[in-house]
């Protein structure tokens, strides 16, 4: 018997792009403002759980 073989679509090529994209976002430093607000919440959250 002869199986039929799908013919694969080249997803390589946006999966490359995408992976590149996500290393230039890591790769950016965090600014700042961001930073404060992540302490500010990172300390209302332990204030609640400690309770």
């Amino acid at each position: 018997m002869a199986t039929k073989v799908k013919p694969v679509q080249p997803t390589e090529i946006k999966d490359k792009n995408i992976a590149r994209q996500v290393i230039e976002q890591i790769r950016k430093p965090i600014p700042a403002s961001v930073y404060r607000r992540h302490e500010k919440l990172k300390k209302t959250i332990e204030r609640m759980t400690c309770k």
